[in-house]
């Protein structure tokens, strides 16, 4: 499938070196003045072994176990995809590069069977070899719907459409489908360790902790909650020697801390969040660090609990999308970190893809129709806020607190609703805690205790994990459905999608999806969240992927130079 385009530029500290000077002439026969050695600040400097990176981070996991829904984050899988290795790692030019297994995959179309082959050097850190049998743990723990943990399993999209599989030797497994699967590169993309893992309980084995063996490049050490966590070299690692003596997340909430932290030599990387002056902080300090931003498939949006009264009413949604001025929301709090920055109006395709269409543009900012819309549907307005069918229409919108632009969104979308007669609260949790209220009703007890959810989804080339997000089968909502919205022709149209193999096919369903999703408007896109990571000049390795695979992608290669 064809990926779309990320859009990269660098900032600080990237001055072109001065050309070198032409050596002087001499006589043929002239004496060679001796030449003097180069001072300590003239030496070139390069990765030394040892030493510690500071990486700075605003959320904090709530659990370590990715697999699960409670640890369904960006910032556990940073933790975890330097523990926990896959099959293929999504690059930052949104390609897919194989990394635990020999070369590409094989697999066969009729019918459809991807077969794995590990390469012969990958060993877990106690020497055990990665092999076969880990693959078949890992797709057994997903799989195994009569655990104690089944109904908190994060995802089963692609694992579910496995019919069997053939262990061919230690390094060589196949798996067969019963029909084709587009993201099929999506899946094994962390491998669990079965000689350490089998016979645990998988809802609490990694809840704050990690396997004592490792995979990847770096092996869990300990977490001290609130304030950091710590992971330390894998010195049995497989590929490549690993230089630095330790990886230490240090987790600060508040957005403006991090940052100075950051300039002020606190934090040797970062990725944040861009904020309004964010760049010309760091522009300010380029001396010191530099920076990469572009765009991939982040997504910010806010998500409606359509279980909530007032919420559950599509002509109600439809008007709050009509009643935000997200061009306003993109022109002050978006273009001054990236100044291509757009309003997003499609959920499934970004807005730099070849394949977007905007099937939210119908719910361009027009607060008159937002208020005609209420009225023609029997609302009345009695004081500044509207009722309708006996509801009163003020909601809470919630976020990750301490995210300064979030914050600044809420405030906008705040005086934009109360304008067409919808009384907006802000009610936000610090940082991560936020997450921890978002789950599907089941897992609640009942409605989940919040109204209108602002935050962002972080992607892969494909739109596949949609399905996960936003489908249903028959009334029982699917594991990441949040909004507890349930339409079968878009569940039918995303499944479809997932079982083709055509780009062309795919896309088009892909949009035809997302025009029956804006219809219905359970969400409202707002805009492609710019990513950036920035790091000290002490610091050689990091590069911006702004995709699932996180920022510390590569982080097995990074190092100091002093």
């Amino acid at each position: 499938m064809a990926a779309a385009l990320v859009i990269t530029a660098c900032g600080g500290g990237d001055d072109p070196e001065p050309e070198p000077e032409a050596p002087e002439e001499t006589e043929p026969d002239a004496e060679e003045e001796p030449t003097e050695e180069p001072t300590e600040e003239e030496e070139a400097t390069g990765p030394v072994q040892g030493g510690t990176v500071l990486f700075g981070d605003e959320q904090e996991p709530t659990i370590l176990n990715g697999w699960l829904i409670d640890g369904n984050s960006l910032v556990t899988s940073k933790v975890n995809s330097n523990v926990f290795p896959g099959a293929y790692v999504i690059q930052p030019d949104f390609s897919y590069a194989p990394s635990l297994i020999d070369g590409e995959a094989e697999f066969t179309e009729d019918p459809f069977s991807v077969t794995y082959t590990i390469r012969e050097e990958a060993v877990w850190s106690d020497g055990t070899p990665i092999s076969s049998e880990d693959f078949v743990f890992t797709f057994e723990t997903i799989m195994d719907m009569e655990a104690a943990w089944a109904d908190q399993i994060t995802s089963r999209n692609g694992y579910e459409l496995i019919s069997d599989y053939e262990v061919v030797d230690e390094k060589t497994v196949t798996f067969n489908f019963t029909e084709p699967f587009a993201a099929w590169q999506l899946l094994f993309a962390a491998i669990l360790p079965a000689h350490v893992l089998e016979g645990e309980d998988f809802t609490t084995v990694m809840n704050d902790t990690l396997p004592d063996v490792s995979g990847g490049p770096y092996i869990f050490d300990s977490w001290d909650k609130g304030t950091q966590l710590r992971l330390v070299r894998n010195e049995n690692y497989w590929d490549g020697e690993v230089m630095l003596d330790e990886l230490i997340f240090r987790y600060v909430p508040d957005t403006t801390t991090l940052t100075q932290q950051m300039v002020g030599g606190e934090l040797d990387v970062y990725d944040p969040q861009p904020q309004i002056e964010l760049i010309d902080t760091l522009e300010g300090a380029s001396d010191q660090l530099q920076y990469e931003t572009g765009l991939g498939p982040v997504w910010e949006h806010i998500d409606f609990n359509t279980l909530v009264p007032g919420l559950d009413k599509d002509y109600v949604r439809q008007a709050i999308a009509l009643g935000i001025n997200r061009e306003q929301i993109v022109e002050t709090l978006v273009r001054p970190v990236f100044a291509d920055a757009e309003v997003l109006n499609n959920p499934f395709w970004m807005a730099n893809s070849e394949f977007y269409e905007p099937s939210y543009s119908q719910w361009d900012y027009d607060p008159d129709a937002a208020v005609a819309l209420l009225e023609e549907n029997g609302c009345t307005r009695d004081g500044d806020f509207f009722t309708c069918d006996g509801d009163t229409l003020s909601f809470r919108i919630s976020t990750t607190g301490g995210n300064e632009r979030r914050e600044l969104t809420q405030q906008l979308i705040q005086a934009d609703l109360a304008a067409i007669g919808i009384e907006i609260s802000i009610e936000n949790d610090e940082g991560a805690a936020f997450f921890e209220r978002l789950n599907t009703p089941d897992n609640c007890g009942g409605v989940c205790d919040y109204d209108i959810g602002l935050f962002a989804w972080v992607g892969s080339p494909s739109p596949s994990g949609n399905a996960n997000i936003y489908g249903c089968d028959g009334d029982e909502l699917r594991p990441q459905n949040w909004t507890a919205w349930c339409n079968e022709e878009i569940t039918n149209l995303m499944d479809e999608a997932n079982s083709s193999v055509d780009p062309q096919v795919i896309a088009d369903l892909w949009n035809e999806a997302a025009q029956v999703f804006a219809d219905g408007a359970p969400v409202v896109p707002l805009f492609q969240q710019p990513q950036l990571v920035a790091w000290e000049n002490g610091v050689t390795g990091p590069q911006l992927n702004a995709t699932n695979a996180t920022n510390l992608w590569n982080a097995g290669t990074w190092a100091r130079t002093e």
